[in-house]
């Protein structure tokens, strides 16, 4: 399998991971130090695991059908690490999807590839 193909099928289980609220994948494919920087700025790791455990007690997180794709996807390889960037859709309902402009920093590691920041930012309405 080529490098690009092993790095997105982590990172279709990573996003499963996130929307499924699965903090035990998440925490396995995201490196020490992980850094998600979403719409509401950079996001504390341990308070971003309790506050998906606490929407997912009170049924407030992502529905079971929802799932991601990506709109467009650019990955640029240097030696072990790879930046991706694009726009992916979040479908959480039929007829409701929110886009967001991604860039993703990813190193491979003996483990195989583990994410090392994400920033995600919405895409403006036209």
């Amino acid at each position: 399998m080529k490098q690009q193909e092993q790095l997105n099928a982590v990172r279709q289980q990573w996003y499963q991971a996130y929307l499924a609220g699965d903090l035990v994948t998440l925490k396995a494919i995201e490196l020490e130090g992980f850094t998600y920087i979403s719409t509401l700025g950079i996001e504390d790791t341990s308070r971003r695991y309790q506050l998906i455990s606490q929407r997912l007690d009170v049924g407030t997180w992502f529905p079971s059908t929802a799932y991601r794709d990506d709109v467009t996807t650019q990955y640029q390889f240097l030696a072990d690490t790879c930046y991706v960037t694009g726009e992916g859709r979040v479908v959480s309902a039929p007829g409701v999807s929110h886009n967001r402009y991604m860039s993703e920093l990813w190193q491979r590691t003996d483990a195989g590839w583990r994410i090392l920041s994400l920033h995600a930012s919405v895409v403006p309405d036209t």
